[in-house]
């Protein structure tokens, strides 16, 4: 299932050199996620995060990917629709055979949220 839409929206896009981007995203507070994930004091699920920077691989690379391998996750602060509504994910793909060797961050202008590398493959 995709999320874009439904856990977050794109605000805006920065591209950078190469396979490199920035995407300022808006967390939708009124998901149905936050109704199973700590009800009245939401927290955004790490695999969310994970699913929503998949996403941005995807409109950066062009091509339909699939998570493989995760090397890093660090979760590194509470993310939150409330405390965080305004986020920007830092992206950046290297082609390797078979797909991406994607890093990535989820962040802010106080802190960073997560930490990720991995490897995501190409789906026919």
């Amino acid at each position: 299932m995709l999320l874009k839409d439904y856990f977050y929206k794109i605000r805006s896009e920065k591209r950078g050199e190469g396979l490199q981007a920035v995407y300022s995203v808006a967390i939708l507070p009124d998901c149905a996620v936050y109704e199973g994930h700590f009800p009245g004091n939401p927290v955004c699920p790490g695999v969310c995060n994970i699913q929503t920077i998949l996403e941005c691989a995807m409109m950066l690379t062009g091509e339909r990917l699939a998570v493989h391998t995760i090397k890093l996750c660090r979760l590194t602060a509470i993310a939150t629709p409330e405390v965080c509504p305004l986020v920007d994910i830092a992206v950046e793909a290297l082609p390797v055979e078979h797909g991406y060797a994607v890093t990535a961050k989820i962040y802010d202008s106080r802190q960073t949220f997560m930490e990720m590398k991995g490897h995501f493959t190409k789906k026919a």
